[in-house]
């Protein structure tokens, strides 16, 4: 992938988790934040709905209580709600048993305001402290417990304190998520780079499937060609005389089917145009029939084909599927394997799960080659491909057959040499 689109991607991820963070975090921290607020004034909205209780009881309030009761005392306030009144000209009115330097303190902090409103509390600031309250307006006639006439009413609820802590909590709210916000920039920066590694290994096995295809077919179109242009320059040439490069070429033609069906087959499985469709088959029955034309093959090149069968119930597969893999492991081995070789496949349950093994005593695999065997066009020995005919897309399809049925393909040592594949699928 280029290095301009692996950045736009990452860049592009980057700020889609950034942004996702963001959200995340501005919603539950305003749910946090609303949810404290109003629990924080639950006590002071109570004890101001009490005041106003007991005055709605009193008929002090205009169009509440008893519309017949005449010139109503105003109660005391309560131990949490102070209650202050005004006369028609919005002074306000005090209690003359309060001595007089408080008097002026109050009059002068408590001048009516408009800040608060009717019958829903609000907080407002006077002077340095915080107050939570609303307003009343009384019946005419409504005195204090002095007799003094009384128009209009604020009850308040010094919440200073509550403001206080309310501002620590806000601040302990903005660290936090600040501090888990820095937090989820580094996150979403590693996810980002982390999301963008699978991307980066389909595009590079794309690439190289991609030239890896164009190779392989490139070589035996050459073959081809050079075959039949040389058959050209010489057109009086009989069949007979021309029987190695028709022979070379149609090796090359069965060659280039056998990669074309092949890489086909592994483009399928991609996708799903390609389904699995398991049915009950007799393994014995079934393995015996593929093994028969490789045990007859193996006759003529001085080779062994062994098969032992140890399963004596039926096992869902999709028989044309495992057939499929049957003969790729099959051909392998006796591919891989010199005149003398023997070739075993076994069948058995084992820990409730049906294994499949072909193992052989031929060249056997490298350690290091075992890490890239079901890789695409992966072939430890390049020189000797052309003379098996093998394509490096064998074991890359088994293994796609296997992981399809939800199994598992391994490759192991045969002792003293060879190789074994094992392949284990659920029952």
């Amino acid at each position: 992938m280029p290095n301009v689109i692996n950045k736009q991607q990452q860049i592009r991820g980057f700020l889609l988790l950034i942004a996702s963070f963001f959200v995340i975090f501005s919603v539950l921290g305003s749910v946090i934040y609303w949810s404290y607020t109003r629990t924080i004034f639950q006590n002071s909205d109570t004890a101001i709905t009490q005041q106003i209780k007991q005055y709605d009881l009193a008929g002090a309030l205009q169009n509440t209580g008893d519309a017949n009761r005449k010139s109503p005392l105003l109660l005391q306030s309560n131990m949490l709600a102070d209650v202050w009144v005004y006369d028609k000209n919005k002074k306000l009115v005090i209690d003359d048993r309060i001595p007089e330097p408080m008097q002026s303190t109050y009059k002068k902090k408590f001048k009516y305001t408009s800040n608060f409103i009717l019958s829903k509390p609000k907080t407002v600031q006077i002077g340095n402290d915080y107050y939570r309250g609303v307003k009343v307006n009384f019946i005419n006639g409504a005195k204090n417990n002095d007799g003094k006439s009384v128009k209009y009413g604020i009850i308040t609820v010094n919440v200073t304190d509550t403001i206080f802590n309310l501002n620590q909590f806000k601040k302990v709210i903005l660290w936090s998520f600040g501090t888990f916000g820095l937090l989820a920039l580094m996150v979403s920066y590693w996810i980002s780079l982390k999301n963008m590694k699978p991307i980066l290994k389909a595009w590079q096995q794309q690439q190289d499937f991609v030239n890896n295809a164009a190779h392989e077919l490139r070589t035996p179109m050459a073959v081809i060609q050079g075959k039949l242009e040389n058959m050209l320059t010489r057109p009086e040439s009989t069949v007979r005389e021309q029987s190695d490069a028709i022979i070379l070429s149609l090796s090359e033609v069965r060659r280039l089917t056998s990669l074309t069906n092949n890489m086909l087959t592994l483009a399928k499985s991609g996708s799903n145009m390609t389904r699995i469709e398991k049915e009950s088959t007799d393994i014995a029955e079934f393995l015996s029939r593929i093994v028969a034309p490789y045990q007859e093959m193996a006759e003529f090149e001085g080779k062994q084909v062994l098969l032992s069968t140890q399963v004596n119930q039926p096992v869902f597969i999709d028989q044309k599927r495992i057939h499929q893999l049957l003969v790729l492991l099959v051909d392998n081995a006796m591919k891989y394997s010199e005149s003398g070789a023997t070739v075993s496949i076994s069948a058995m349950i084992e820990k409730r799960k049906f294994v499949l093994s072909v193992a052989d005593t031929g060249r056997g695999i490298s350690d290091k080659a075992k890490k890239h065997v079901f890789d695409r066009f992966y072939r430890e020995d390049k020189t000797g491909s052309r003379q098996t005919g093998g394509t490096g897309l064998g074991l890359s399809i088994a293994e796609w057959i296997v992981h399809a049925h939800g199994g598992k393909i391994i490759v192991l040592d045969n002792q003293p040499t060879g190789t074994i594949i094992k392949v284990t699928l659920p029952l």
